[in-house]
């Protein structure tokens, strides 16, 4: 007797239909903090997401207002129950503040959760009898712009000042006619602005929101797989697709003890600040100098279609180790340069022991102060707070990784800002890579390998990765020429290049006739460039990720760390993303290497730019060393590109210019405290980058008005840059977050602004209060340490508490 097989039911599409938002009252008072909802917005188109635009969304979005939780909550059951042939989606822009509002009705569901971290939800799926009937997805993390910002891209604006969020409200304040169409005009621009970016992204299919389209990585994955995926090459018989899952399968790890070795050698991006250049404000009015900043392009894309990567990694024995240790470390400037593309014959990851440790002496390095091993591993793994959010299972891991033991260890160790100076004895753990970086930045008496994994086979990268550079790299310079043309009212030459390239037909067309307006040109460039840049982001993909479930403290983690983790099937291989970054840091010890002998000095740097102080004579200088960096790119594609080049003819691009640094700016004022803290001038208008502190926001402003009113460079460099200084709150605008327990509710007689008493009972939420930050604050060890070094780099720089605020700056 044949058995019968049961069909699995096909899967309904999901499709994008509500929205949904919230107004919130803030208590600060008697040094208590919390919040509750007094509104919520919930919007419903009657027609596609891709067909709403700023003309119609009013008519074609009704949205009901609740002043009640739980009125909110039926709306949303109901919508649950209804039996639709596709899954309804609820857009939220910033999920993570309004969870909390829906964190009761949560509790009360089967729900699947995908996060990015405990406090950054990107979509809580509904399940009945384990089918998704509703999913509420966050599009703040597929935008990554503020609802203010896509108002203004798509042309329909949110409404601003009619909300005075310092009013004490309850559910029971009546709300006015510009209060109520403020909170409906936020629906409104976020349908809007979605309507607007599916026009600009045509090739994605809206059903795919919140089901394999979830973030703006999710995005490019997407897009690649679409538009690459199924090619097959000239001579080949599978796909670029099968071939890139079979190169991630084969490269997967099998043991945990590789998993945490190779994570333990994996370093970020290569920031600095020089030692003596730290603090010093460099005014070069009425010389012949100029501080010049030289930026890579697109660095990380670049190293993908640039070198030979390894796989097949083996546990090595120590001594073999050893000798891969020394092959590394022999190679000169040079010999790398000369085989840029595969310029050792051994790889590796693993733990050495290093005996004295300094930087090299009469180098670059030694002679500005520049070291590139980050402190920060040296010690007990310290979680970044910001990090955290962003991606909080990986950083959880490389703390669980560092507390078994896999870390970096030095003792009799000196740091400046952030960085290892030098150590008596370092216990390290590195990549080949990182070794060589290692050999051209410090000397040490000796090392000794302890235990890791070594390969000398090698590859080409992925033909789906080569390919995705090449086809993004090409859509973004096209249009950046086709930009040119249109600003200067020419025709537009390479109309049919862009379409092919996957350009909105609308927007090359109007370009043609004239008829685009510069915001959406500006945004399909941003777009072009974002999807360049987010390859390396798909490319270093943390997949041993814990399960996410919804617990009675809200998002948690489940499970062990380790390679019980691992997928089905993966979507990368981490080594490949981990030699990505890696070879971006190796760019920057180049170029520092080339640029030295031709500046003065070189002041800081940040993953693709570096900035120097150069006598203008010599900047031709500058581009002659910096030729030779560009000439070994050149050389690297030919080979890495060969496959590419012979197979799929139709795809290929060379590349021009990919990696090339290039001179981004050139002012003569400019002073840094920090790997990223700095300031300079340019347009006579002074401009910040501090992490932390949106200085736009009125930082910039201020500090420009006082050097209008004759406040000199220097003077505000010592301040705004120095020690103890704190951004007020009325200057910069940031907020301090208080999280309530989940599913928390609020009972609590309140007086709103009026004069009148309710009983609120609410679900608790996120409440927000002002918040001020504090920059070099020497109560910290480390600060204290980097303000010796900048005092006798610059006796003059502030290191007295200081309170800038927008009307001024204040002593404590």
């Amino acid at each position: 007797m044949q058995r019968t097989q049961r069909k699995k039911p096909k899967r309904k599409p999901y499709k994008l239909i509500g929205a949904y938002d919230s107004e919130t009252t803030n208590v600060n008072t008697g040094g208590k903090h919390y919040a509750y909802p007094i509104l919520h917005q919930l919007g419903i188109i009657s027609i596609p997401v891709q067909d709403v635009t700023n003309d119609n969304v009013e008519q074609v979005c009704t949205i009901s207002l609740y002043r009640h939780t739980l009125d909110l909550y039926t709306a949303l059951d109901d919508i649950a129950a209804q039996e639709l042939p596709y899954v309804p989606v609820i857009a939220c822009h910033n999920l993570a503040f309004d969870m909390y509002s829906l964190a009761p009705w949560l509790d009360a569901h089967e729900v699947r959760v995908l996060a990015k971290s405990l406090r950054k939800p990107l979509t809580f799926t509904i399940l009945k009898d384990n089918e998704p009937v509703l999913v509420i997805w966050d599009t703040l993390t597929f935008t990554q712009k503020s609802l203010e910002y896509m108002g203004n891209a798509c042309g329909y604006s949110k409404l601003v000042g009619a909300w005075d969020y310092d009013k004490i409200r309850t559910p029971d304040t009546p709300l006015t006619r510009a209060e109520l169409d403020y909170a409906k005009h936020d629906i409104y621009a976020l349908f809007a602005y979605m309507g607007y970016w599916c026009r600009l992204n045509p090739d994605v299919d809206p059903d795919a929101f919140a089901r394999n389209v979830i973030t703006k990585t999710g995005v490019v994955r997407y897009r690649r797989n679409d538009r690459f995926s199924s090619i097959k090459g000239k001579y080949l018989n599978k796909s670029v697709g099968q071939y890139w899952l079979m190169l991630n399968h084969v490269n997967r790890f099998e043991t945990d003890d590789e998993l945490f070795t190779c994570i333990a050698s994996t370093r970020g991006g290569l920031t600095f600040v020089a030692s003596e250049n730290a603090s010093v404000p460099f005014d070069c009015s009425g010389t012949d100098y100029v501080i010049a900043g030289y930026d890579a392009t697109s660095q990380h894309p670049s190293q993908i279609v640039s070198h030979f990567y390894p796989h097949d990694f083996k546990r090595a024995k120590p001594e073999n180790l050893q000798l891969g240790f020394e092959i590394v470390t022999s190679k000169t400037l040079d010999k790398v340069l000369e085989r840029y593309y595969k310029p050792f014959v051994v790889a590796f990851y693993g733990c050495f022991e290093v005996t004295n440790l300094r930087l090299k002496k009469d180098s670059v390095f030694a002679k500005c102060g520049i070291a590139p091993f980050a402190s920060a591993r040296c010690r007990e793994y310290e979680i970044d707070e910001t990090l955290l959010e962003e991606n909080q299972d990986f950083e959880e891991f490389r703390k669980f990784v560092s507390d078994s033991g896999y870390k970096d260890i030095v003792e009799g160790a000196t740091y400046e800002f952030g960085k290892l100076v030098r150590a008596d004895k370092a216990v390290l753990y590195l990549t080949e890579l990182a070794a060589w970086e290692l050999s051209q930045a410090y000397e040490y008496d000796s090392v000794q390998a302890i235990a890791g994994y070594q390969t000398m086979s090698f590859c080409r990268p992925s033909d789906m990765d080569t390919i995705s550079v090449m086809q993004f790299y090409s859509a973004k310079n096209e249009f950046k020429k086709a930009i040119g043309a249109w600003k200067r009212h020419e025709p537009i030459s390479n109309g049919a290049k862009l379409k092919e390239l996957g350009i909105p037909a609308f927007v090359v067309d109007g370009m043609s006739i004239g008829t685009i307006d510069a915001d959406t040109v500006d945004a399909t460039y941003l777009g072009l460039k974002s999807d360049l840049n987010s390859l390396f982001g798909v490319n270093a993909t943390n997949e041993y990720r814990r399960n996410t479930v919804l617990g009675p403290s809200g998002i948690e983690y489940q499970g062990e760390y380790g390679v019980c983790n691992a997928p089905k099937t993966n979507k990368a291989f981490y080594q490949f993303g981990q030699r990505i970054v890696g070879w971006s840091r190796i760019a920057q010890i180049i170029v520092l290497q080339l640029l030295y002998p031709c500046v003065e000095t070189i002041i800081n740097g940040d993953t693709d730019s570096i900035k120097v102080l150069v006598d203008k004579r010599n900047l031709t200088m500058i581009d002659a060393q910096l030729i030779k960096l560009s000439d070994a790119i050149d050389g690297a594609k030919k080979h890495t590109c060969k496959r590419v080049r012979v197979n799929y003819p139709k795809e290929y691009n060379p590349l021009q210019g990919i990696g090339y640094y290039v001179k981004e700016f050139e002012v003569q004022q400019f002073a840094a405290s920090w790997n990223k803290a700095y300031m300079l001038v340019e347009d006579d208008a002074v401009k910040f980058t501090v992490a932390g502190i949106p200085a736009s926001r009125g930082a910039n402003q201020l500090a420009t008005q006082m050097y209008k009113d004759g406040a000199s460079f220097a003077d505000l460099a010592n301040v705004f840059l120095g020690y103890n200084v704190t951004y007020a709150h009325n200057l910069i605008q940031l907020q301090s977050r208080k999280f309530p327990e989940w599913g928390s509710m609020l009972y609590e007689h309140v007086t709103d602004y009026t004069g009148k008493e309710s009983l609120v009972c609410e679900p608790s939420v996120m409440c927000l209060y002002p918040m001020a930050k504090t920059i070099n604050d020497t109560g910290n060890a480390e600060n204290r340490a980097n303000m010796k070094i900048a005092l006798r780099n610059n006796p003059h720089v502030n290191t007295e508490p200081l309170i800038i605020g927008r009307k001024g700056i204040y002593h404590v």
